[in-house]
C-alpha cells in the first residue's frame, strides 16, 4: 500500500520532563491500530501527526490530507451541518428553497442536487437522522460520537486520525463504525482499546517507551506475541537469578582459594622454609590477580542486576494485575425487585423485573432508551416516575465519571475520606499492587490515567470494611487500556456479589460472565 505519513525521530515533551518517547515510522493507506497503555501518548502522538502540537524534535511527511477526531471534543458548538462541514452549502440549498436564492446561488448547486438526500441518507445511515440545523448542544453523547465521526468519514480522500472512536457509542453505532471503516480508502490510524473493533483492523501499533512497534498480522496475533514475550521474559529473569547465584558461588569459592593460599603464604613466612624476596613476589602477584578477580566479578553483578531490573519492569507492565473484590454473599436471596417501574425520562414501557444474589444481570439497548436512568433507579439516586424499586443488602453505583471520587484530591486522601478507619499504609500498599506506586498516589486524581482513577474507584467502592452486595456499573470499561480491561474482567468474574453493568464490549460482556440480559 502507498504510504500517506512518514515521520522520523518524533518525539513530545512537557515542561523540563524527558521526552515521553522517539518514534521511527510509516503509516500506508491501510487501517492500523494504536495501542498501550494508558498515560502512553497515544492521544500526543496522534495531535503530533496531525500537527495540532509541536514535536520536541523530528518531523512529519504526509502524502495525502489528514483529519482528526478527538475523543475529548468531538464536535463543536453549533449546527449539525456545520459539524459536517456542509453548513454554507446548506444554507444555499435553504434559501433556494425559501424561494430567497440568488443566481449564485443557483450557479453554486447546479450540478449538486443529489447532496440534501445524500446528506439524510448518511445521517440515517450513521443512526442519527437529524435536520441539519439541529444545535449539537442538543445531541447525546453518543449522537456528537457518531456525528463527528461521519464528518470525518465524508472526507473519502483522508487520512483519519481517530482517538477511541468507539466510547459512548451502542452495539449499532459500533457495528457502523466498522463498516465505514473498512469502507474508507483513505487509511486511518485508530487508537482503541476495543478489541471488537482492533481485530477489524490490518495492522497493529503498539506505542511503548522505548517507541513504536509495528505487527502485521492483527489484533489476535499480536496478543497472542505478547504472550509468548511475557513467557520468553519470564525465563531470561529466572535464567539471569541462575547466574547471578552461579557468579556469587564462583565470587565466593576464588575469595576462599585465595584465602587459603594467603594463610599457606603466611605459615611459609614464618617457617622461613620460602626466601623474603619470592614471597613478597608471590603476594603481590595474588593481590593483584584477586584485585582483577573482584573487579571483574563486580562488573558482572551490575551487568546481571541490570538486565534483571529492566527485565523486571518490563514484565510488570506485561504481567496481569489482581485486584480481589470482597462481597456480600445469600445464594437465591432476592437483590433488587422492580415492580411496574417507569423511568423519569422518556416513554418506555413499565418495568418488572427481579435480581437475586449472585446473579449478572446486562442492561442492553441503544444510545439515550434510558440505562444510565434505570441504573440509577435501581441505585436508589434517582425516583422512578411510578411503580417501586426494592433494594435488599448494600449496593454500589460506580457512574462513568466515578462520582464519588473528588478529582482534585489524590487516591490517597479519597480512599481515606471514604473509609478513614483503614490506615494509610494499608491503602499505599493496596495501590501499589496496582501500579499506583510512591508519588502517584499522592497526585490529584484528574492526573491520572483513566484505568488509574477505576482502580482507586475499585477500591473505593469495595475495599472497605462493609462489602457490597450489589454492584451497578455504568460503562466502567469506557476510556480504559486493554490491561486495565483485564483487570476489570477477571476482578468482576471472581467477585460474588450481584453485578448489573452497563456496556457495549461484547468481550468484556462475555469476560464478566453475565447471564441475564434486561434489554430496553
Amino acid at each position: 500500500m502507498p504510504i500517506a505519513c512518514a515521520c522520523s525521530g518524533l518525539s513530545a515533551a512537557f515542561n523540563d520532563d524527558p521526552p515521553l518517547w522517539r518514534v521511527d515510522a510509516g503509516f500506508d493507506t491501510g487501517r492500523t491500530g494504536l495501542v498501550g497503555p494508558n498515560g502512553c501518548g497515544k492521544s500526543v502522538l496522534l495531535r503530533l501527526l496531525s500537527g495540532d502540537l509541536p514535536p520536541a524534535s523530528g518531523t512529519v511527511l504526509w502524502h495525502r490530507p489528514r483529519h482528526r477526531v478527538d475523543q475529548l471534543r468531538a464536535v463543536p458548538d453549533g449546527r449539525v451541518a456545520d459539524a459536517l462541514g456542509i453548513g454554507a452549502l446548506h444554507d444555499c440549498f435553504r434559501r433556494i428553497g425559501a424561494g430567497a436564492g440568488t443566481p449564485a446561488d443557483l450557479d453554486r448547486v447546479a450540478t449538486l442536487w443529489h447532496l440534501p438526500a445524500e446528506w439524510q441518507r448518511q445521517l440515517a445511515g450513521a443512526g442519527i437522522p437529524l435536520d441539519p440545523d439541529t444545535p449539537t448542544d442538543t445531541l447525546s453523547g453518543g449522537q456528537r460520537s457518531r456525528l463527528a465521526l461521519l464528518a470525518a468519514f465524508l472526507h473519502r480522500d483522508h487520512y483519519l486520525l481517530l482517538d477511541e472512536p468507539s466510547n459512548h457509542l451502542d452495539a449499532d453505532g459500533r457495528r457502523w463504525l466498522i463498516e465505514r471503516l473498512r469502507a474508507h480508502r483513505g487509511g486511518a490510524l485508530v487508537a482503541s482499546h476495543d478489541r471488537a473493533l482492533l481485530r477489524t483492523l490490518d495492522t497493529i501499533a503498539e506505542l511503548r517507551c522505548d517507541g513504536l512497534h509495528v505487527h502485521r498480522d492483527g489484533f489476535d496475533a499480536y496478543r497472542a506475541e505478547r504472550e509468548r514475550e511475557a513467557e520468553a521474559l519470564a525465563r531470561r529473569i529466572a535464567d539471569t537469578r541462575k547466574q547471578q547465584r552461579r557468579e556469587q558461588d564462583q565470587h565466593q569459592t576464588a575469595v576462599e582459594r585465595a584465602a587459603r593460599r594467603r594463610q599457606q603464604g603466611e605459615r611459609e613466612r614464618r617457617s622461613g622454609s620460602q626466601s623474603k624476596l619470592l614471597l613478597d613476589a608471590r603476594t603481590e602477584k595474588a593481590q593483584h590477580s584477586a584485585g582483577r578477580r573482584g573487579a571483574a566479578h563486580e562488573q558482572r553483578a551490575m551487568r546481571l542486576g541490570r538486565q534483571l531490573r529492566e527485565d523486571q519492569a518490563r514484565q510488570d507492565r506485561l504481567r496481569g494485575q489482581r485486584l480481589p473484590l470482597s462481597a456480600e454473599t445469600a445464594p437465591g436471596m432476592q437483590r433488587l425487585h422492580l415492580e411496574s417501574v417507569v423511568l423519569p425520562h422518556g416513554t418506555g414501557a413499565a418495568l418488572s423485573v427481579t435480581v437475586r444474589a449472585g446473579e449478572r444481570w446486562r442492561i442492553h439497548g441503544r444510545n439515550g432508551i434510558g440505562k444510565s436512568t434505570l441504573l440509577r433507579v435501581m441505585a436508589g439516586t434517582l425516583q422512578p416516575r411510578s411503580g417501586r424499586c426494592r433494594r435488599h443488602g448494600r449496593g454500589v453505583y460506580l457512574d462513568q465519571d466515578f462520582g464519588l471520587l473528588d478529582p482534585g484530591q489524590s487516591a490517597l486522601t479519597n480512599l481515606r475520606r471514604l473509609h478513614p478507619g483503614i490506615d494509610e499504609q494499608t491503602w499505599r500498599t493496596r495501590l501499589g499492587s496496582l501500579r499506583i506506586e510512591g508519588d502517584r498516589a499522592l497526585l490529584a486524581l484528574d492526573a491520572l490515567s483513566g484505568g488509574e482513577r477505576l482502580k482507586v474507584a475499585l477500591l473505593a467502592v469495595t475495599g472497605g470494611p462493609e462489602p457490597p452486595a450489589i454492584l451497578l456499573l455504568d460503562e466502567p470499561d469506557n476510556h480504559l487500556d486493554l490491561d486495565s480491561r483485564e483487570l476489570l474482567e477477571r476482578a468482576l468474574a471472581d467477585y460474588a456479589g450481584t453485578i448489573v453493568v452497563v456496556s457495549h464490549d461484547e468481550d468484556f460482556i462475555a469476560g464478566i460472565g453475565v447471564d441475564h440480559v434486561l434489554a430496553l
